[in-house]
């Protein structure tokens, strides 16, 4: 399940439109492997904050078990990591020593450690009348290079080697590192519930919506972000989208607007990567079906077409709302 999607690139040159297309592509692959889990959850993008030190995670997933962290970095060329764990790159024959990305995921795994101890008791449950705490889960951090990287792994510190993946088996390794989500009691691992992970989720989207608005997180609604629909993996090609819904000039009847010019209609029924959307016909802007629950504010819900109508349901309490109806037969 993805909790919040890659963020949109607004910045600027090109170091930076690679960096985010890196990003992307990590992304698509764990979407693509764990966009409809109800046990993986993911988090793209994530702001966190801790006794006055802040850090950005790239990609978290919360499994059962525990937590991994992934920092994209996109290189072209050749990566070498020598005995003490320096990292090195080449570019167009020229080598520079770089910061090493698995020590910024472990420095970043420490903050989200801490941060979450603080919160423990509002997050987990108790065994024995005995608060359980998040120390003791599975913590990882992975490296996910850019697939056209040259990787010499066997110069590599074996520990620092079973970190470092190319994107394309990015999803592979973090399947492996869950593993089994049935047999993992057996083997001692200990679990998160799943009313445990709900908590979990909510409390990081929760917590990085109240320092982007400067308030209290218990005031906050649960902020999921939609993803944008123009910001697709560049790595990877838009799937054609499918032909509209027949009769596309006829009015609309629906919750939705546009998000870039507010008009309500002139707005045509798609389905893309990311889901059915509508596109305006007016500024040809695309805004997702995903509206948030008009019951409780929450932003992850599924939306299931039935004919001409679109439906939504709410993931947190089950509330079901019409989203959009292309009409036909009217003028």
């Amino acid at each position: 399940m993805i909790l919040k999607e890659k963020d949109a690139f607004f910045g600027a040159g090109e170091r930076g439109f690679y960096g985010h297309k890196q990003e992307q592509d990590v992304a698509f692959h764990l979407r693509r492997e764990f966009g409809t889990s109800e046990q993986v959850r993911i988090i793209h993008d994530l702001l966190i904050e801790h006794d006055g030190e802040r850090a950005q995670i790239d990609h978290l997933v919360i499994h059962p078990y525990g937590f991994i962290i992934i920092e994209s970095k996109s290189i072209v060329g050749e990566v070498q990591v020598n005995a003490e764990g320096e990292w090195s790159r080449s570019y167009k024959g020229n080598w520079t020593g770089i910061p090493s990305p698995i020590r910024q995921a472990e420095l970043q795994q420490d903050l989200l450690k801490e941060l979450l101890r603080d919160n423990v008791e509002h997050l987990l449950g108790k065994l024995l009348g005995i608060q359980t705490q998040v120390g003791h889960r599975e913590w990882r951090a992975l490296c996910a290079i850019s697939s056209t990287a040259i990787l010499h792994r066997k110069q590599m510190p074996k520990d620092v080697a079973d970190k470092v993946v190319k994107t394309e088996f990015v999803a592979k390794k973090v399947k492996e590192l869950v593993g089994s989500l049935r047999g993992g009691l057996f083997k001692g691992r200990a679990r998160f519930s799943a009313h445990e992970l709900e908590n979990l989720g909510v409390f990081l989207l929760e917590h990085m919506a109240s320092l982007q608005t400067g308030s209290n997180p218990v005031d906050q609604p649960s902020a999921v972000q939609e993803p944008d629909m123009q910001a697709a993996p560049l790595s990877e090609p838009v799937p054609a989208i499918s032909e509209p819904s027949s009769n596309t000039s006829a009015p609309a009847s629906s919750l939705l607007t546009c998000k870039l010019c507010g008009k309500i209609d002139h707005l045509t029924d798609m389905y893309g990567k990311y889901g059915y959307y509508v596109k305006c016909g007016s500024c040809s802007t695309n805004t997702s079906m995903k509206q948030p629950c008009p019951a409780c504010g929450w932003k992850s819900v599924k939306v299931a077409k039935d004919g001409a109508s679109y439906t939504a349901t709410c993931q947190k309490c089950a509330h079901q709302y019409l989203v959009y109806r292309q009409e036909a037969g009217r003028a």
